[in-house]
């Protein structure tokens, strides 16, 4: 199996992550139980594996450290709408950042 499979759960939870914090900021009310929760503990694994990733020059251990904290920041921030919206973009377009650069490197 290539790398490029492994890639596309990532993008896919970027984009769910960027439509849940839009629903939140446009007024709706995430259950914790049957919708928090539930993302929460489906995509927590792909945040820790993150740390797993090979690694460059650039993209060493305390930079996937980073990256896999922010991630599990974004997870549960996405349904507030209370999160700082300058915060959000900057925490989304770090780990974007970091996930085309792993992309385009072969390390994920």
């Amino acid at each position: 199996m290539s790398r490029n499979h492994n890639n596309a759960p990532y993008f896919h939870l970027m984009d769910e992550i960027y439509g849940r914090y839009q629903k939140a900021v446009s007024g709706y009310e995430f259950d914790f139980k049957t919708e928090v929760e539930p993302f929460l503990d489906e995509n927590k694994a792909l945040a820790m594996q993150i740390l797993e990733f090979d690694t460059d020059a650039r993209f060493h251990y305390s930079t996937r450290e980073k990256m896999s904290a922010e991630l599990m920041e974004l997870l549960m921030a996405c349904h507030s709408p209370k999160f700082r919206e300058r915060h959000f973009y900057e925490k989304y377009k770090f780990i974007n950042m970091w996930l085309k650069h792993a992309e385009k490197e072969g390390l994920m």
